[in-house]
């Protein structure tokens, strides 16, 4: 008798309203052209973003919404299968949409796996996570976000991150970004415990990672949660402009408060970094948190160890000296503490780093932190906490200045569509980074325009060297310019390699760069440039570097170039630049002028 009554309920759920009235319904009310249907299919226009064909249940569903929705309706009324697999348990968002815009229950399922989701992420509250830019990595440098669905527990370890990426092997992390800029990779949504992020941002890659809480309400998570389990392996194509990770987490978000309008912050492309400002401006943002990676960890622990610490640091770690000798060094109590607390986390680092085995790591790695707990509670290591990367500029910029050359003084205009160059002020920046597309810069005089620069493509990373990690500093430049004789243009390929040292305040850098130039005096040579990168307090930068070149056929050539810039706000700063040049006759060049970013 249940089982009958059962059925009976089901019968009257799944036929008690006409497929074909609800269809009539929702063309009345027009709402495959609603915007909240156009959210669900990730359809910016007409047509959807996303390329799996499983995402559809029409054949036409990507280029034709209001066909997917009458499929959906029909589907979601007629089916009998109501188990996991079947479009009523894929498509809880799709469902509790269309339930409400026309007033109707599709009924009850048995939709185990989803309802199993829902009650393991215990959601609460959303947070925005955005790992800082990998300072050697080519195809991290603009930085990441993704979203992360917290719990009622206290620690949000335990929470699930939502990221979507392109889904590659590749190692080659220039082959990467340009697969990426060109559509060479699928991307997918993934989901997994929030310290499997961390270990991979903060320690493994050594980005310091910004996290804000998000104020959607319970009831807007929810509504995020139903469509992140529509998009479980479900691909698209991953473009490295806009179609990239902060993008797919605009429409999440979207979903969840469809008042916002966080894509259209954004044109033609979309950068984590000012993701991170479009929330802010959405007035989505609440608090705050910084999380300190390993490597600015122990360049805090640096700061605070006498040149004999860093020693006792690297024997520890080394196991040349046990973790109880500290105790009988010659240094003061909390030093001995920050010294087995910094061999702890090299340890640990260098694990990550594959450099120790997993049961040398377990043996060191206890027996450190066993010796420190024996040294009692002691004072928590000072550590500055870096800029806010929502107070940076921001990244597109357009440059007016005034030039005064050898033989004339153009008024120039530059635009820059991304992101960052080593003179700029570095605040809420990768100190020591330079990531440029595109950047065009023409003269204007006498009623004649004259292109002065075109970068294709120019990175930097100016890592300095320190007592606990020894990275190579690198940069490449391919474009034309005006950097050589008689002021002619020239094509110039330059990639580089060397060492730096120093700071987030100040650093120094020397390279040995090959260079190979084409135009109107072909010819190819090994340079060596050396720099002072300074950052002075009121955000302001300046930049001194000098270079020498041997050319296989041309003269050498020497240069010296000094910038100083001043960021008045996000939004806007003033520099001025001077450039001297000596190729058998010395040139010299001043620039001053206004950047506008937007």
């Amino acid at each position: 008798m249940p089982i009958l009554f059962f059925l009976c309920a089901m019968s009257l759920a799944v036929w008690g309203v006409s497929t074909d009235k609800l269809i009539a319904q929702a063309d009345d009310k027009n709402l495959s052209e609603q915007r909240y249907w156009h959210l669900l299919m990730h359809a910016p226009q007409s047509e959807s973003e996303i390329d799996d064909p499983v995402f559809f249940l029409s054949p036409n569903g990507k280029n034709d919404l209001a066909s997917e929705l009458k499929e959906t309706i029909r589907r979601l009324n007629e089916d009998t299968n109501r188990s996991d697999g079947s479009p009523f348990c894929r498509f809880p968002a799709r469902r509790a949409w269309i339930e409400a815009e026309l007033n109707v229950s599709f009924g009850e399922g048995e939709c185990r796996e989803y309802e199993t989701l829902v009650e393991k992420l215990d959601l609460q509250k959303v947070t925005l996570v955005f790992p800082s830019a990998h300072i050697n990595s080519p195809a991290s440098m603009f930085g990441h976000t993704f979203l992360r669905i917290d719990s009622s527990m206290e620690s949000k370890l335990m929470s699930y991150a939502i990221n979507y990426a392109a889904h590659t092997e590749e190692t080659n992390g220039l082959l990467f970004a340009y697969k990426g800029l060109f559509g060479g990779y699928y991307g997918y949504y993934s989901m997994l415990p929030y310290y499997e992020k961390l270990k991979e941002y903060r320690d493994t890659e050594t980005r310091d990672v910004w996290e804000y809480d998000l104020n959607l309400t319970r009831d807007e998570v929810m509504a995020m949660v139903r469509h992140i389990w529509e998009l479980q392996r479900i691909n698209s194509w991953y473009y490295f402009f806009d179609e990239n990770c902060s993008y797919h987490m605009l429409w999440l978000t979207e979903v969840a408060r469809p008042s916002v309008r966080l894509r259209e912050h954004f044109f033609y492309y979309v950068i984590p970094p000012e993701t991170v400002r479009a929330f802010e401006e959405e007035e989505l943002v609440g608090a705050k948190h910084y999380r300190p990676s390993k490597r600015t960890k122990l360049l805090a622990y640096e700061r605070h160890l006498s040149q004999q610490g860093i020693e006792a640091v690297h024997s520890l770690v080394d196991d040349r000296i046990e973790p109880g000798q500290v105790r009988e060094m010659a240094i003061p109590e909390e030093e001995r503490r920050y010294v087995l607390e910094a061999a702890a986390e090299l340890v640990e680092y260098r694990y990550i780093e594959g450099k120790l085995s997993k049961d040398l790591y377990a043996k060191r790695y206890h027996s450190l932190l066993s010796e420190r707990a024996a040294l009692g509670m002691g004072k928590l290591l000072a550590m500055k906490e870096k800029p806010n990367p929502d107070i940076a500029h921001h990244a597109a910029r357009i440059n007016l200045s005034k030039g005064w050359l050898e033989n004339r003084s153009p008024l120039m205009i530059g635009w820059r569509p991304a992101l960052h160059d080593l003179g700029e002020d570095d605040t809420g920046h990768l100190s020591g980074a330079q990531i440029e597309f595109l950047d065009t810069l023409v003269g204007v005089e006498d009623s004649k325009m004259t292109l002065e620069k075109l970068t294709v493509l120019s990175l930097a990373s100016i890592a300095p060297v320190s007592r606990f990690f020894k990275p190579f500093s690198w940069r490449m430049k391919t474009g034309w310019d005006r950097e050589y004789g008689e002021d002619r243009l020239s094509f110039v390929t330059r990639v580089g390699a060397g060492a730096a040292v120093g700071n987030d305040d100040v650093y120094g850098y020397l390279l040995s760069e090959p260079e190979v130039r084409l135009g109107f005096d072909t010819d190819a040579g090994l340079g060596f440039s050396a720099g002072v990168g300074i950052n002075w307090n009121g955000r302001m930068k300046t930049l001194v570097e000098a270079g020498h070149i041997f050319y296989i056929e041309a003269s050498q050539r020497n240069r010296i170039t000094l910038s100083h810039q001043w960021q008045l706000s996000p939004w806007g700063s003033m520099f001025g630049s001077y450039e001297t040049y000596d190729q058998g006759k010395t040139e010299e060049r001043i620039k001053a002028g206004i950047n506008l970013y937007f």
